[in-house]
């Protein structure tokens, strides 16, 4: 395992059973075309050293990076601009951005719900956050919930050959279906769509053997049954507009309609 001829094995592996699929970024990329316009403000949170997915979409919107990484590749005289910061307390106004993206940042969050109220803050009304994070019943995830971080952390930095200080605590607070819906719904946001994506076993390039389980594991969540057991998470949430939300508060509560002596099914 982790010699030059396993991953080989494993890149021809990959050829064959997943030569021109698409995968999880590919579908994430594609979510925020479908939810920004051109000239559309637009933050990326978690956006990484590099503002890698930043530079992919700086021509069509004023793209806005924000990390804690202490260095952002950017010289912030034209977009895509970088900020130092913390996602639990964004240094932008209120209803500032148009769309929220973050990618693989969910699962290292202490507290998801003050970093999703804060995005739904700084969203217009009638913007949108897509996010893509890995599944907590992911059996990638669930490997890396019980294993030491420190074990992780360089497990990781060998298998895709980066330094360990790229490698990051993960929480899983969010991330299952039902967690992430309550936990954005509870910061006003409402669900536009959630799909589990499969993905190549990537985490398992440096074995041949354990490759081709990873394969058969694939095939069997791409089962419609077994979707809550795949590899990524992907939704698009909005926030509401004004005559949504000024409509919903006019509503009569369930408590008034009981009161009234109206049957409620």
């Amino acid at each position: 395992m982790f010699t030059t001829k396993d991953r080989d094995i494993c890149w021809r592996l990959y050829d064959r059973y997943y030569k021109g699929r698409k995968f999880c970024d590919a579908f994430y990329r594609a979510a925020i075309r479908r939810n920004i316009s051109p000239g559309q403000r637009m933050l990326d949170a978690g956006c990484g050293r590099y503002l890698k997915v930043c530079k992919e979409f700086a021509d069509t919107a004023e793209v806005v990076g924000i990390d804690l990484e202490s260095v952002l590749e950017t010289d912030n005289k034209s977009a895509p601009f970088g900020v130092r910061g913390d996602l639990g307390h964004l240094p932008f106004p209120s209803e500032y951005f148009d769309l929220v993206i973050s990618r693989s940042v969910v699962e290292h969050l202490e507290e998801p719900r003050r970093v999703f109220s804060e995005f739904a803050r700084v969203l217009k009304p009638g913007g949108r956050v897509v996010i893509l994070t890995p599944n907590k019943y992911d059996y990638v995830s669930v490997i890396a919930s019980i294993t030491p971080y420190e074990v992780h952390r360089r497990l990781c930095a060998k298998i895709f050959q980066v330094s360990e200080d790229d490698v990051f605590p993960t929480l899983y607070r969010a991330n299952t279906p039902k967690a992430i819906r309550k936990a954005l719904g509870a910061s006003g946001l409402i669900e536009v769509e959630l799909e589990t994506i499969n993905h190549y076993p990537a985490y398992l390039m440096f074995s041949p053997v354990l490759f081709r389980l990873g394969v058969l594991y694939e095939r069997l969540t791409s089962m419609k049954a077994l979707w809550g057991l795949r590899g990524s998470i992907l939704c698009v949430f909005r926030k509401a507009t004004q005559e949504v939300a000024r409509s919903a508060a006019e509503r009569p509560s369930l408590k008034q309609h009981q009161g009234a002596g109206v049957e409620v099914h």
